[in-house]
């Protein structure tokens, strides 16, 4: 995922370094949160499964980032992160399969979850005025294609983490897997449609948009939905994708900065309704409905609560001293503009 936020013109270096030093961290601390969590004591164990499970809480975190990239010190993130993915593994293990006993494959316990914090820490904790700063929240042509790729390996790999908890090598996890793929076509190809619609041009959102399908997909990936039923979810997630992408609220870039509320927050609560749907007209889907709507709102009430308090979290330590730049932490080329630096860490 960081390679997808090297998209800010000064802001590369620390978008993919500083997602790199969160996973470094998160996972161990993942691995311990839902190893003490599962196990119930302080001498774990740890399998490969284990290790699926706790990407993806660092999954989250990262998509956490994404609303908070270029506003955050390195230790407020690794605050966050830490505080996170505790979050993360008490409303999966203790609320949506312990009360509730929802199973969900990614859509509402990793996507709408990690948006909705992210986004709910972001507010509590404030945009930067600074219009030094806010000038530093544009692309350039070199930043936009590095991130475009980053977008393209996040969507490769997206089908085998929407299939990665289910039994390896199952017919669940091929079914989730192909469905997934399914989505993800339908979704880029109607953002590619639907960006073009204003101007007849393409923009770089498109990218970000034709994740959406694999958002939504996540709940019911493994159930049989058919090609169609598949693209179909994936094609109205890109809309929803696209249409949060022009703005309908006003700029969110100080609150949001690479729209995650439009490539995950959106489309997860669409991915969420689906699930809750989904008994009544797919043949052979054994969810409960009222869970499958219990989790759905109940995680993203945890996650705004719970976001909101890693706000205040975030608002008691140090902030950088000019935001959205790569000088205030690293030893920069010369090529970078020079701004004001910082010897916080």
């Amino acid at each position: 995922m960081g390679f997808t936020y090297a998209y800010l013109k000064a802001y590369g270096l620390s978008a993919i370094g500083f997602a790199f030093l969160q996973v470094a961290l998160g996972l161990q601390w993942a691995l311990l949160v839902n190893g003490w969590m599962q196990q119930h004591t302080v001498e774990l164990s740890f399998c490969m499964k284990d290790f699926v499970l706790a990407s993806a809480g660092v999954f989250a975190c990262l998509i956490t980032f994404g609303v908070l990239v270029g506003k955050t010190s390195p230790m407020q993130t690794l605050m966050l992160t830490l505080f996170e993915v505790a979050c993360y593994f008490a409303n999966k293990d203790l609320f949506l399969e312990g009360l509730l006993d929802v199973h969900d494959h990614s859509t509402i316990s990793v996507f709408v979850f990690a948006a909705y914090f992210g986004l709910a820490a972001s507010i509590v904790y404030g945009p930067s005025h600074d219009a030094v700063a806010l000038a530093g929240v544009v692309g350039g042509y070199h930043t936009e294609l590095f991130s475009f790729l980053g977008v393209l390996f996040v969507w490769l790999n997206f089908p085998n983490f929407v299939g990665g908890s289910l039994a390896v090598g199952s017919a669940e996890q091929k079914l989730a897997i192909i469905n997934c793929v399914f989505a993800l076509l339908g979704s880029s190809v109607v953002s590619f449609a639907i960006t073009t619609i204003p101007m007849h041009r393409l923009f770089t959102s498109v990218a970000f948009a034709s994740l959406a399908g694999g958002v939504a997909i996540g709940g019911v990936a493994n159930f049989e939905l058919k090609p169609g039923g598949a693209v179909l979810i994936g094609g109205i997630a890109g809309c929803i994708a696209c249409w949060c992408f022009k703005s309908p609220f006003g700029n969110t870039t100080p609150f949001d900065t690479f729209n995650i509320h439009a490539v995950f927050g959106l489309p997860g609560l669409f991915g969420g309704l689906v699930s809750v749907i989904s008994p009544f007209v797919v043949p052979g889907c054994h969810l409960h409905a009222g869970a499958q709507l219990g989790g759905l709102v109940g995680t993203w009430l945890i996650a705004c609560v719970l976001g909101g308090f890693g706000g205040v979290l975030l608002k008691l330590t140090k902030p950088p001293a000019v935001a959205y730049t790569d000088e205030t932490y690293w030893t920069t080329p010369d090529d970078l503009p020079k701004l004001q630096q910082s010897n916080f860490f």
